[in-house]
């Protein structure tokens, strides 16, 4: 994997107001470069922080610690798809919503 280049583009998600979310607007200037041209490292946006892999791993981590504890006391193996179902549920309920009503 390549370093992180020190210049990195500020994420225009950030500062997205409700509309530019909804339709994504924010990616149009990723977009008509991508249109252009062949994207490159310098042409993507820095990663949110609430998307970063050290935030979604601890997050994980929780979910695996109580499932765990949860197989200890009912005497079973724990489950990791249990713990990801737990973990990410409402995001993917949500997705799955709106695909459903498109």
């Amino acid at each position: 994997m390549r370093p992180v280049s020190p210049e990195e583009k500020p994420n225009p998600l950030q500062d997205a107001n409700f509309c530019s979310r909804l339709f994504s607007w924010w990616l149009n200037p990723l977009f008509k470069i991508g249109y252009e041209r062949k994207l490159k490292q310098d042409d993507l946006y820095s990663v949110l922080p609430e998307d970063r892999s050290q935030r979604l791993g601890e997050e994980l981590q929780g979910y695996w610690d109580r499932e765990i504890l949860r197989a200890q006391k009912d005497a079973r193996e724990p489950s990791l798809m249990k713990t990801i179902v737990k973990c990410y549920w409402k995001l993917y309920f949500a997705l799955g919503l709106l695909i459903f009503l498109e």
